[in-house]
């Protein structure tokens, strides 16, 4: 029996401007300061996003909306290491809010297949984000000043 596809949801907030946070995302060098081991990053729409992790894992994505400072939404191509995926791909869409000296980022994702052989990756996902997004806003808190409430 087939289970339906799982999502998940994390966030944080980060005292520096969206077009900061949103660079820490599509920089090679900055992605490579919190969240890879190595990157390369073809920042646009139809562009790509490849990282390999430091537990060695990759992620291979395609930039399916680019959005200046807004929003990103990536596409996984599909993990040769992992089972098959049915259903469709897993997306991560990326969300940068304004706040007033902040920005919130949000990362949603969606269609981790429901089926037992999947959970594993679906929980290392959940965990990772949390973890990913702390690297984040640490990377950010230590690179400059911040940005003082308008």
């Amino acid at each position: 029996m087939t289970r339906a596809a799982r999502g998940y949801a994390q966030f944080v907030e980060i005292q520096r401007p969206p077009g900061r946070v949103f660079s820490a995302f599509t920089s090679k060098e900055q992605l490579e300061s919190w969240y890879a081991a190595e990157a390369s990053v073809e920042p646009r729409s139809g562009g790509s996003l490849r990282v390999r992790l430091k537990d060695g894992r990759t992620r291979d994505a395609l930039i399916d909306v680019y959005d200046q400072d807004r929003r990103l939404r990536l596409i996984y191509m599909p993990d040769p290491a992992m089972p098959p995926a049915g259903g469709g791909p897993i997306v991560e869409d990326v969300l940068f809010d304004p706040k007033v000296a902040s920005t919130m980022v949000r990362v949603l994702g969606s269609g981790v297949p429901g089926e037992q052989e999947w959970d594993a990756y679906y929980a290392w996902l959940r965990t990772g984000w949390v973890y990913w997004l702390q690297m984040l806003k640490r990377s950010l808190h230590t690179d400059q000043p911040p940005v003082a409430p308008t």
